[in-house]
């Protein structure tokens, strides 16, 4: 299954994330991946960097593709569908990476007997390291789902879900990133504050959160539990945490994924 040709159209930066992932790991660092996307440049450099065979048009893409990944903002998802959907492959499986496109919606442009799933993948598959939600129709067959969980397994892991549990895990696995990228600037900055050169402040903020992270997920205690086993009553931590939630740490990081999972409903 591996050789089947892989279609993308649109080649940013989640697509770039993605492919990547697919040539480093071993299952499809040969397989054929075929790319359209409308800046002639970044055609040239997803052949030159990745392998990807350019398609002179996005119907070209669809036609030659066993599995059709859509990697383009929502906002013009609608008429690249209406472009594609009379050369699609019959059978072929469409994989959609856009928010607030549901698979009714997808469903209601591609036709309702059209295979079709999505999947909320996020920027760390750039290093292999990917968390991605994948929710599909009744018309993906055993077979189909197993080829797209192996796609995004090759650059993550992968969790199969209804689609009601979909935009919940999207706002903490795909916009999570840019929350963890926000606080471990923070740290570093706060590490530059108190005297440390930067380099070393965000060598220290990087290693804490992949190993607290990596605590947590192999430990399986609580992380209320381990924060109890950081803080010595009158110590230092505690004084740290009790900062954190006299400003609202907590619940802003709270409110801030109830932003994005209510932004992603007015967009559907």
């Amino acid at each position: 299954m591996s050789g089947q040709t892989i279609g993308f159209i649109g080649l940013g930066n989640m697509a770039g994330a993605l492919i990547g992932g697919l040539r480093a790991s071993k299952e499809y660092a040969a397989t054929p991946i075929l790319g359209f996307d409308r800046n002639a440049h970044k055609r040239e450099a997803f052949q030159e960097a990745l392998q990807v065979r350019q398609a002179p048009d996005a119907a070209a893409v669809a036609a030659a593709s066993e599995v059709l990944v859509l990697a383009i903002k929502p906002q013009g998802l609608e008429a690249l569908l209406r472009e594609i959907r009379a050369s699609l492959r019959p059978g072929a499986l469409v994989i959609s990476l856009a928010a607030g496109w549901s698979l009714t919606n997808l469903e209601n442009l591609l036709g309702p007997d059209r295979p079709v799933a999505r999947a909320m993948p996020n920027i760390n598959a750039r290093v292999g390291a990917s968390m991605t939600g994948i929710c599909h129709n009744q018309q993906v067959s055993e077979a189909q789902l197993a080829r797209a969980v192996s796609l995004f397994d090759a650059m993550g892991a992968v969790n199969v879900m209804t689609e009601d549990k979909l935009g919940a895990f999207s706002a903490i696995a795909g916009a999570g990133p840019a929350f963890a990228f926000a606080f471990l600037d923070a740290l570093s900055t706060a590490g530059v504050r108190a005297g440390l050169p930067r380099p070393t402040a965000q060598q220290a903020a990087c290693a804490m959160l992949l190993g607290s992270a990596k605590l947590v997920a192999e430990s399986g205690e609580h992380p209320r539990a381990l924060i109890d086993q950081v803080t010595s009553p009158g110590g230092t931590t505690i004084e740290g945490m009790h900062a954190l939630a006299r400003l609202g740490f907590e619940h802003a990081v709270q409110e801030a994924v109830a932003a994005v999972i209510d932004k992603e409903k007015r967009m559907a």
